[in-house]
C-alpha cells in the first residue's frame, strides 16, 4: 500500500451525520446493523452483516453479504464483488454512503512532481483546472461525467459506457452524450476532452 486510504462519506439517511467520514483503513470493513460491525448502521433495512468492503493491492471491492434487502451501487443491485471507483454511491436501505478515493483527488507536493492539471474534490464536488476553481459549479450530470472520465484518464470511453454510467438508464442517445460533453468542455476547457471518432471520448491530463 502507498499509504493513501479511501473513505466513505455519509450522503443521506443518517440524521445529523451528513458529511461524516469513515476511513477504510482495514483490509476488510463490515457494514451492518450488528453492534460488532465495523460500520454499524441504525436502520431496520440493514442486515446484521449487510455488506463488506475489502482492500487489495490499492483497490477497494464491495460485496453484498447475502443481505435480505440487497446492496446497491449507483442504484444498481450488486450480485458479486465489484470494484469501487471514486464518487460511487453505496445504498443500503435508506442510507447512502459515497466512496471517496484520495488517490484521485490527491494534490501532489514537492518540486519534483507536477500537480495534475485537473483536480476533483468529491466531498465538496468542486473542480480545479490548473489551480483555478471552475465557476459556476458543474451540474450533477456534468460532475458525474467528468468523474467517470477522470477515473479512466487516457482511456477511450465509448458513448454507450458514458450513457450507462452517467444517466444510469436506457434510451439515452448519442446526441445527449455529445451535448453533455460539449457543455462540460465549455466549463473546463475544450482541450481536455478529446473526441475518439466513431467511438467516444478520452480525457487527457498531460
Amino acid at each position: 500500500m502507498n499509504g493513501v486510504i479511501a473513505k466513505l462519506v455519509v450522503k443521506e439517511g443518517i440524521p445529523g451525520q451528513d458529511g461524516r467520514e469513515i476511513s477504510l483503513d482495514s483490509n476488510e470493513t463490515i457494514i451492518g446493523r450488528a453492534g460488532e460491525a465495523d460500520l454499524a448502521l441504525d436502520s431496520t433495512f440493514a442486515s446484521r452483516q449487510h455488506a463488506s468492503i475489502t482492500r487489495s493491492d490499492g483497490a477497494y471491492w464491495l460485496t453484498d453479504m447475502n443481505s435480505k434487502n440487497g446492496t446497491l451501487l449507483n442504484d444498481k443491485p450488486i450480485t458479486a464483488a465489484i470494484q469501487l471507483t471514486d464518487g460511487s454511491d453505496i445504498r443500503i436501505g435508506d442510507i447512502v454512503l459515497s466512496f471517496v478515493d484520495p488517490a484521485v483527488t490527491r494534490v501532489y507536493s514537492g518540486t519534483k512532481v507536477a500537480p495534475l492539471p485537473i483536480r476533483i474534490d468529491s466531498a465538496t464536488r468542486e473542480i480545479w483546472v490548473k489551480g483555478q476553481k471552475v465557476k459556476p459549479d458543474l451540474t450533477v450530470k456534468q460532475f458525474d461525467l467528468l468523474t467517470y472520465l477522470y477515473a479512466r484518464a487516457g482511456e477511450a470511453v465509448s458513448k454507450e459506457q458514458i450513457a450507462e454510467e452517467v444517466w444510469k438508464k436506457e434510451g439515452v442517445n448519442d446526441y445527449q452524450v455529445d451535448k453533455m460533453v460539449s457543455r462540460l468542455r465549455e466549463s473546463i476547457g475544450k482541450e481536455w476532452i478529446q473526441t475518439v471518432w466513431g467511438y467516444g471520448y478520452r480525457l487527457r491530463l498531460d
